[in-house]
């Protein structure tokens, strides 16, 4: 199984963030687990979800790789609606299932976004760095992708190789990088 584990949270499976994603994976060994693919209710106060909920299989997903890398097209100056819903049911694996919320610490934790705009919006990866932080997890960076922009090979390449770096890096929770 690979150590690596991409949760991709576009509404559509062949659109610009897949595109990406495939690219930037190009000779890579990695899961995928596609939030549109999964029925899964937004968190309530009183965690009760019906059987069909398959909130709890990503635990166990998730669980199985070192390495969780986010992925999200760039809605309304934010991650997208799946992927938001995701993070709020984190809420279930700090309050419930406590288990699965520590097997996150020590984690490694990156971003792929998304978009139309020159550059990500202000604030955008806070979310994610913040949540890498209440976890325990190493947030290791983010690659944002104008998807307006042709991406020639030669940098697609230097990128590839740097967005990877993190796997030989030793994590440190102390030394979490900034976003």
């Amino acid at each position: 199984m690979p150590d690596i584990l991409i949760i991709n949270g576009s509404a559509r499976l062949s659109g610009d963030t897949q595109k990406f994603i495939s690219k930037l994976t190009e000779g890579v060994d990695f899961d995928q687990l596609n939030l549109a693919e999964h029925y899964c209710l937004p968190y309530n106060y009183d965690n009760q979800y019906p059987p069909e909920d398959q909130f709890d299989r990503f635990a166990k997903e998730i669980l199985y790789h070192k390495h969780l890398i986010f992925a999200t097209p760039v809605y309304w100056y934010s991650m997208s609606g799946r992927m938001k819903n995701f993070f709020d049911r984190l809420t279930d694996w700090v309050t419930l299932n406590k288990e699965v919320g520590r097997n996150l610490k020590g984690k490694t934790m990156k971003l792929i976004a998304v978009g139309t705009d020159g550059e990500l919006p202000d604030g955008f990866v806070t979310p994610f760095f913040m949540t890498a932080n209440y976890m325990e997890m190493v947030f290791r960076g983010h690659q944002y992708f104008n998807s307006n922009m042709e991406l020639p090979e030669q940098e697609l390449a230097l990128i590839r190789k740097s967005f990877f770096s993190f796997i030989t890096e030793k994590p440190s929770i102390e030394g979490n990088n900034n976003p």
